[in-house]
């Protein structure tokens, strides 16, 4: 049950910072996020024999029988060629999974490590004192239970992310970004360049026209942002919410799916 509630904690602390999100997907995606909480909280305990046992595969026996050949071959202790092995695993995995999902080398590099350190500390650990399966698990609870302390604690505390305040004047201006391009007059003209038009959770076409535009208001699913009317572009993306900081505001869509996570983000450009 240990993996079962790491994995519950984690998802947790996704739900509890979901509102913490710089472009927040909104209402829609708080439930989707938290429909999956429960299913992952029901299933836990087969996910965690599932993971478990991938991760042993792809990781923790990798990684023990490169140490135990470097022992042999160096006639130092097996042990000590654990954590290199470590690291030099994690090297490998990062590239393809970096490009695969778009994250940075470095950022891979050291989750992957680090979800690797654990498993492989408690196998070499076992191996030096030659304990039972038992014993192991036992040991391993330890850390499990620290795990899930530290990340309910860290979803719990983690502070909010708040956008912006912006009054009127601050949206007037250019805004460009992911090949859109918004310019809003004083007038509450707009020029908008390449709107995005959705069919469906697919963007099929853009969109370019003049109108007018107006702030609006947050409710119970969207931030303050602006509303566009463009004759021209009926079905295009008329609605942008607010995100960035004071010093770098940012106007921003949910592109498609909106529980994918891909978005279309503008900066104002100085004057």
């Amino acid at each position: 049950m240990g993996g079962a509630q790491l994995l519950c904690a984690v998802l947790y602390a996704q739900l509890a910072m979901l509102a913490g999100e710089p472009y927040g997907r909104g209402y829609g995606g708080g439930i989707a996020l938290l429909f999956w909480l429960v299913v992952m909280c029901v299933l836990g305990p087969f996910i965690a024999v599932l993971l478990g046992f991938a991760h042993s595969l792809l990781f923790t026996t990798p990684v023990m029988v490169a140490s135990n050949v470097a022992g042999v071959r160096t006639r130092i202790s097996a042990p000590w060629w654990a954590l290199p092995a470590v690291g030099l695993l994690a090297a490998g995995y990062a590239v393809p999974i970096s490009l695969l999902v778009g994250t940075s080398y470095a950022a891979t590099f050291g989750w992957i490590a680090a979800a690797g350190v654990l498993p492989v500390g408690v196998a070499v650990f076992a191996r030096m004192r030659q304990v039972s399966r038992v014993k192991v698990r036992l040991w391993a609870l330890g850390p499990i239970v620290a795990a899930v302390t530290a990340t309910f604690f860290v979803g719990a505390t983690s502070p909010t992310y708040q956008p912006p305040a912006l009054e009127r004047a601050n949206y007037i201006g250019q805004w460009a970004g992911d090949g859109v391009r918004l310019e809003l007059g004083e007038q509450g003209t707009a020029i908008a360049g390449k709107l995005p038009v959705h069919d469906g959770f697919d963007v099929v076409d853009h969109c370019s026209g003049h109108g007018t535009w107006e702030p609006e208001d947050a409710d119970y699913s969207l931030r303050a942002g602006v509303a566009l009317t463009i004759p021209d572009c009926k079905d295009a993306q008329l609605r942008w919410q607010v995100a960035g900081t004071d010093e770098r505001p940012e106007l921003f869509v949910l592109m498609g799916d909106p529980d994918a996570g891909n978005v279309a983000v503008l900066r104002k450009r100085a004057r």
